[in-house]
C-alpha cells in the first residue's frame, strides 16, 4: 500500500468534516444570493483538504507529487468562489455578472491546463526535491497563479470593507469573515519564516480559521438565513418609520424610513432620547401597549403621525426595549378635514333651507295675520266701529308680541355653539336661560356614563335644535310649570325624553284636523337625517312626553357594558 497511518491526517480529516457541514447548510439555501458559489467554494476547498490528508499518509514520492498536483488545481478554483460568493452577497446580481464570471473562470482553466501538461512545458514545477518529504520546485506558472490568487483576496478584502462601511447591520459578520481571511496569511507569513513549526499539515491548520469565523457567521449571525434576510429587506423597505429604543428611553436602531421622518441620518438619531425627537410623543407611563398621534414640523408643512408602540422582551420575558412604530396620517387627517368642511357646508345649507321654511311656515303667517287684522282695523275706524276695531287691536297686538317671543328664542337657539363647549354644559346654560326667561322650571337627568363626546359633531347640533323645538312647545301650547329633559342608554342609542305636566292633547284627532305640526315636522326631519327616530305621546289632561333616540359612539357602549 503507498500510504501509511499517522495522526497527523486527524486535523485534516476534522477540517474536512466541518468544511462539508458547512457546504450541504450553503446549498439548502442556495436560493439566498452568494450562497451557491460559497457552497461550491466550500466543496473545492474540501477536496484541496483530502488531497492534504493523503499527501501526508503517502508513503512513496511519486504518491506525494500526485496530491500536490491535485491541491493545486482545487486551490485556485476555491479562492476564485470565495470571490465570486462575496461579489454576490454583498451587491446581487450588480457585480457577479456573466461576463465577470466568466473572466473569473478563464484564469481557472488556464491553471487545470498548465498542470495537466506541465512535462511539456515544466511552467507549474520545474521539479520536485526530497529532504525526508516531497518539495516542489514552482515554476514561472505557478508563482504567476500564485500572484493571481493574492489579488483575489485583495479584492475580497475591499468588498468586504465596502460592505462594513454601507451596511451597518452586517458590521459584526464582516469583521469575522475579515479576521478570518487575515489570520490566514499570518499564519502562512510565520510559518514561511519558521516562527511557527509543527508537524501538522499547515494547509489544514490555516484553513481552521476562515472556517471557524464562516461557521460562526452562518450559524450565529443567520448569514445565509432567507428569513433574517426578508426581515432586514422588509426593514429597510418599508414605508412606515421604525424606531428600536432602549430601556432607557434612547433610540437604539432605526429604518430608512425613520430617518427620512426625522429629516436626520442614522448616525445622529441612535443614543439621544427618542422624546427629544418626537418632541410630542409621551410614552405609556405603566410599561403598557399602545398608540398615539403626533405632529412634525417639516419646514412650512405640518405632518401627523400615528406612534404605534410595541414592547420588547427578551428570552426571560422581561423588557428590553420598545418599538415605535411611525405611520404617516397626514393623507387621512387632510382628508377627514375636507370631509367635515363638505359636511358642515351641506349641513349649513340643510340648515338655511329648514330655516327658510321655519320662517315661512311661523314667521310668514303671523305677518299675513298681521297685514289682514291691520286691514280690518282700518276698515273698521273707517266706520267709526271702534269697539270692534279695538278687539281687533288687542288681538294684533297679542299676535305680535308671540311672534317676538318666538324670534327672541329662535335667535337665542341659533346663538348657541357647540364648539369648544361640549354638548351637555351648552345644554345646561340653554335650560338656564329657558327657565329664567319663561319661569318654567327645567330638570336635567343623565348617567354618569353619559360624557361629553358620546355623539357625533351632527348629532349633537341636530339633537340640541331638536330639544329647543320641543320645549317651544311647552312653552307655547303645554300650558306646564315643568319639563324634564332624561337621558339613557340603551341598545347601541341614546334615548332623550322631554316630559311635561301639562295640559295634553290628543294626537290623532289634532293631526286629522290640522295635518301636522310644523315644529314636531322638523323635529322629525332632523332626528331621521342623523340616523335617529322621534315619537311623541300625549293625552289630554296627562302632559305631553316626546322621545328621541340617537346612535351614539361605539366605544360608549363599550364602557357601559364593562361597568
Amino acid at each position: 500500500m503507498p500510504y501509511a497511518y499517522t495522526h497527523q491526517i486527524w486535523s485534516s480529516v476534522i477540517t474536512t468534516l466541518l468544511v462539508i457541514a458547512l457546504a450541504i447548510y450553503s446549498w439548502h439555501r442556495r436560493s439566498v444570493p452568494g450562497a451557491l458559489p460559497f457552497s461550491i467554494a466550500l466543496l473545492f476547498g474540501a477536496l484541496w483538504i483530502i488531497g492534504v490528508s493523503l499527501e501526508v499518509a503517502a508513503v512513496d514520492a511519486s504518491t506525494q507529487i500526485f496530491w500536490i498536483k491535485f491541491q493545486t488545481v482545487w486551490l485556485l478554483l476555491s479562492v476564485t468562489c470565495i470571490t465570486c460568493f462575496f461579489l454576490e452577497y454583498a451587491w446581487p446580481g450588480r457585480w457577479l455578472t456573466r461576463r465577470n464570471l466568466v473572466l473569473l473562470s478563464i484564469p481557472c482553466l488556464l491553471n487545470i491546463g498548465m498542470i495537466l501538461t506541465n512535462d511539456l512545458h515544466h511552467l507549474a514545477w520545474q521539479g520536485f526535491a526530497s529532504d525526508g518529504k516531497v518539495i516542489p520546485l514552482n515554476g514561472l506558472g505557478n508563482w504567476i497563479f500564485l500572484g493571481y490568487a493574492y489579488a483575489l483576496t485583495l479584492v475580497n478584502l475591499v468588498v468586504l470593507v465596502w460592505l462594513f462601511i454601507r451596511s451597518p447591520q452586517h458590521r459584526w459578520p464582516v469583521v469575522l469573515l475579515l479576521t478570518g481571511q487575515l489570520a490566514v496569511r499570518i499564519v502562512y507569513g510565520l510559518e514561511a519564516v519558521h516562527v511557527i513549526q509543527t508537524d501538522l499539515p499547515i494547509e489544514a491548520i490555516t484553513f481552521w480559521f476562515p472556517i471557524t469565523m464562516y461557521a460562526v457567521v452562518l450559524f450565529g449571525f443567520h448569514f445565509l438565513d432567507p428569513i433574517q434576510l426578508a426581515n432586514r429587506a422588509v426593514i429597510a423597505q418599508m414605508r412606515e418609520g421604525m424606531l428600536v429604543v432602549d430601556r432607557q428611553g434612547r433610540v437604539a436602531g432605526l429604518n430608512p424610513a425613520a430617518g427620512a421622518i426625522l429629516g436626520l441620518p442614522g448616525r445622529q438619531v441612535s443614543g439621544r432620547p427618542v422624546q427629544e425627537l418626537l418632541s410630542s410623543y409621551t410614552p405609556p407611563q405603566d410599561g403598557s401597549e399602545g398608540e398615539a398621534e403626533i405632529c412634525l414640523d417639516k419646514g412650512q408643512e405640518t405632518h401627523y403621525y400615528l406612534v404605534e408602540t410595541s414592547l420588547l422582551k427578551d428570552w426571560r420575558g422581561q423588557e428590553a426595549g420598545r418599538l415605535l412604530l411611525l405611520h404617516d396620517v397626514t393623507e387621512q387627517k387632510q382628508a377627514q378635514a375636507q370631509l367635515l368642511e363638505q359636511r358642515q357646508a351641506l349641513a349649513m345649507l340643510h340648515e338655511r333651507e329648514r330655516l327658510a321654511r321655519e320662517l315661512h311656515d311661523s314667521l310668514g303667517q303671523a305677518f299675513a295675520f298681521v297685514n289682514a287684522q291691520g286691514q280690518a282695523i282700518h276698515r273698521l275706524l273707517s266706520r267709526g266701529e271702534i269697539a270692534a276695531a279695538d278687539e281687533y287691536t288687542l288681538r294684533l297686538v297679542e299676535v305680535a308680541r308671540e311672534a317676538d317671543v318666538d324670534i327672541r328664542e329662535s335667535i337665542m337657539g341659533l346663538r348657541v355653539a357647540l364648539s369648544g363647549q361640549g354638548f351637555f354644559p351648552v345644554l345646561a346654560k340653554y335650560l338656564t336661560e329657558y327657565q329664567k326667561n319663561y319661569g318654567i322650571l327645567t330638570q336635567l337627568e343623565r348617567p354618569d356614563a353619559m360624557q361629553d363626546g358620546v355623539f357625533e359633531p351632527l348629532i349633537e347640533v341636530q339633537l340640541l335644535r331638536i330639544l329647543q323645538e320641543a320645549l317651544t312647545n311647552v312653552r307655547k301650547h303645554a300650558d306646564a310649570s315643568c319639563v324634564r329633559i332624561a337621558f339613557a342608554l340603551e341598545n347601541h342609542c341614546a334615548t332623550v325624553t322631554v316630559q311635561d305636566a301639562g295640559q295634553g292633547f290628543d294626537p290623532v284627532a289634532w293631526s286629522e284636523e290640522t295635518g301636522e305640526h310644523v315644529g314636531l315636522r322638523v323635529m322629525r326631519e332632523r332626528a331621521e337625517e342623523v340616523g335617529g327616530s322621534l315619537s311623541l305621546h300625549s293625552l289630554p289632561g296627562q302632559g305631553t312626553e316626546v322621545v328621541v333616540r340617537m346612535p351614539v359612539k361605539n366605544r360608549v357602549m363599550v364602557g357601559v357594558n364593562n361597568a
